[in-house]
């Protein structure tokens, strides 16, 4: 047998493991990409309550709910740096924790017209307004990008509302990021899995892409009370789809508000169930309007949304100030005595703690450029 090398053989052999070396390295080598699903796990006792100069961003894997999506490409966006920025300290109210609801496409009248009688109670009880508004850009991902990040869409960079993950992530500091800083437990329950690129998966504790009801989504969440959290954004998407298909106001959009209302009750259910009521606050609220088929914000209905916060603790009271959906993030950061953000737009709503209103939105609600 001849074991003379060929050189040519030699030469193409050489080319060819270049060229796979050259493909490998940028990947960080030939694994599987990255997981983009969060870490879903129990506490193992508490992270200390600390800030850095950014947040620590331990590796994280998860299978989703749905196992039949791909693992999408994307880009990271740069961790970014966690700026402390002393707040007065709440008035005590024992909250311990705050759980976010968004109803995605929840006009503001929308609330009478189901009726929604799980949600008027709670702004009988709490502190709410019908007339908050969401960013002009109307829309899905960019609006909820605000509501998580307290920035005007011009500073979280979020300009698009399909999953696209090679744009990264929303940029700047956001609940998650502060809340995961901090060493407390993150949980995000969506129905839409472009909404995982608002927060960065080593943020969020447990993450799950629930597809199906109301009820469905709303049992996934209660999954997670037993194991403790402190923050927990919980969203449905089926008010927005009926809403494209059907119309803003039909009635199988508003079926699926009333079908939203009656998870809402199964959550304080729940919370009553684990003695939490009296520790959480909750605010409920949503990304846009919309009317007809649509919701591009040139109208009212488009822009116009319900902000509701409730806890025991609350004097109920109708909000009078402008509220904007950005102050969704600084109310909860507020709550959970995390240092806001100098470059947010969003302000907590002081009155619900029994403060006065130290800053507060313009009328017109000209605040983003």
């Amino acid at each position: 047998m001849n074991h003379r090398l060929n050189p040519a053989r030699f030469i193409d052999t050489l080319k060819i493991f270049t060229a796979i070396v050259m493909i490998c390295l940028p990947l960080q080598g030939c694994a599987s990409a990255p997981n983009l699903w969060g870490e879903d796990r129990s506490p193992a006792g508490s992270l200390p309550a600390v800030f850095s100069t950014a947040p620590p961003t331990p590796t994280a894997t998860f299978t989703p709910t749905n196992t039949s999506t791909p693992s999408p490409t994307f880009t990271p966006t740069f961790t970014p740096t966690i700026t402390i920025t002393p707040s007065a300290t709440p008035i005590s109210m024992g909250i311990k924790r705050v759980i976010i609801i968004s109803y995605d496409g929840l006009r503001a009248d929308a609330v009478e017209a189901a009726p929604m009688q799980n949600l008027k109670a709670l702004m009988q009880n709490g502190a709410y307004s019908l007339t908050a508004r969401t960013i002009n850009y109307a829309v899905t991902l960019p609006a909820h990008a605000s509501m998580l990040s307290g920035m005007c869409q011009s500073k979280h960079g979020v300009d698009w509302d399909v999953t696209t993950y090679y744009r990264g992530y929303s940029k700047g500091v956001d609940i998650f990021d502060l809340a995961h800083a901090a060493g407390l437990k993150t949980v995000m329950i969506v129905n839409k899995e472009k909404i995982r690129q608002i927060a960065e998966p080593e943020t969020t504790d447990v993450y799950k892409l629930v597809y199906g009801s109301e009820p469905v989504i709303m049992n996934t969440a209660i999954e997670q009370i037993p194991a403790g959290f402190d923050l927990m954004f919980i969203h449905f998407g089926s008010g927005d789809n009926r809403g494209h298909k059907y119309g803003w106001m039909s009635n199988a959009q508003l079926q699926a508000f009333r079908d939203g209302d009656a998870a809402l009750a199964q959550l304080l259910a729940a919370l009553d169930q684990y003695g939490l009521r009296e520790s959480t606050l909750i605010i409920v609220t949503a990304d846009h309007g919309g009317h007809d088929r649509t919701h591009v914000g040139d109208r009212l209905y488009d822009l116009e949304i319900p902000w509701v916060a409730y806890n025991p603790g609350i004097r109920p009271a109708q909000l009078t100030n402008p509220i904007s959906v950005m102050d969704t993030a600084a109310t909860a950061a507020y709550a959970l005595e995390l240092p806001l953000q100098p470059e947010w737009d969003g302000i907590p709503v002081y009155g619900i703690f029994g403060l006065p209103d130290f800053s507060v939105h313009p009328e017109d609600f000209r605040i983003c450029k």
